[in-house]
């Protein structure tokens, strides 16, 4: 695990924001998201996803874990959600045009926040 603490907004232990990462074991999928949850909100941008590129798996499977599937993202989907009005989260607002700057302000502050650099752990076996 790597990160570092986050900030705190007061005095209690609560956090500015929350951040997750989540990138796909399998590479015939290469899904990658990150997600924030601030002030009632919990955005999740879809990256560019790699279908098809190795990432350790191909080693115990063999190359058919390379192969493409259906599953594609080209970096601009993703989910956006007020949690205190939509708990179970069933209604996605990522494409409504009057929470559009409140996208952008979200996923900038996501990028803004996650940590510069990652390391590539090398999969034995899929989680």
């Amino acid at each position: 695990m790597q990160g570092n603490a986050l900030p705190v907004t007061d005095g209690e232990g609560r956090h500015e924001r929350v951040l997750c990462e989540w990138d796909s074991q399998f590479p015939g999928y290469g899904m990658h998201m990150r997600s924030i949850y601030r002030d009632g909100w919990l955005c999740t941008a879809y990256g560019t996803s790699t279908a098809g590129r190795p990432n350790g798996l191909e080693k115990t499977w063999g190359d058919a874990v390379l192969t493409p599937t259906w599953i594609r993202y080209d970096g601009t989907e993703g989910e956006l959600y007020h949690v205190h009005d939509d708990p179970h989260q069933w209604h996605n607002r990522w494409d409504d045009p009057s929470l559009a700057s409140l996208r952008a302000d979200l996923v900038a502050d996501l990028h803004d926040s996650l940590p510069g650099e990652t390391r590539t752990l090398e999969v034995e076996a899929p989680a």
